[in-house]
Parts: C-alpha cells; sequence; structure tokens
C-alpha cells in the first residue's frame, strides 16, 4: 500500500521536473520516490544530467573537429591576445545577429 507525500514547489520547479521525468519515461512520483530510497540509503544527495548540445551545435562542433583533423584551419593567427580578443568580439557579434535574424 503507497501514501501520499505533499510537498510545496515552485511551479516552474515542478514543470521543470515533470518534464524532465517524462523524457526519460518516467512518472515524477518513481524519481521522488527513488530520490529519497537514495537518500535514506546513503544520507547524502548526488544530483547529475549530463548535457545536451542541440543538434545543430553538435553538427557544427563535428564539423570543425573534422576540419581541424585535415589540417584546415579554424582561427586565424594572431600577433597578441589583443587581436585574438578583437577577433573573439567580431565573431560573437556576428553570431548574435545570426541569432536574431532566425528568432
Amino acid at each position: 500500500m503507497n501514501t501520499v507525500l505533499n510537498v510545496k514547489l515552485d511551479p516552474v520547479l515542478k514543470r521543470q521536473a515533470q518534464e524532465a521525468a517524462k523524457a526519460l519515461g518516467l512518472p515524477i512520483s518513481t524519481v521522488v520516490a527513488a530520490g529519497l530510497r537514495e537518500f535514506v540509503r546513503t544520507r547524502s544527495i548526488t544530483i547529475s544530467d549530463p548535457p545536451q548540445l542541440k543538434p545543430e551545435v553538435e553538427a557544427e562542433l563535428l564539423k570543425l573537429s573534422a576540419d581541424a583533423k585535415k589540417g584546415i584551419n579554424i582561427s586565424p593567427v594572431f600577433d597578441n591576445l589583443a587581436e585574438s580578443f578583437a577577433w573573439l568580439d567580431r565573431e560573437v557579434a556576428n553570431e548574435c545577429k545570426v541569432i536574431k535574424k532566425t528568432a
């Protein structure tokens, strides 16, 4: 026989937890029960979720990695640190423009 546990949560946290559980194919009650069992057994809490890249970001990184392995230069050569930071700033600004156009 099971019992009911009432817990007050922030509504956003509840929704995020339900979505994460659903993504794993689990009801939220199973996640809570598993967490409580582990807490009782170990008297400690461990939380982890490996981050997932967006598919388009992963594809871009794989392309850059392949290019680098082929010896294709993926970055210009800089004479000093200030030049490298200026180049990075321009790259970030360009990416922000692209994101705004697609949003």
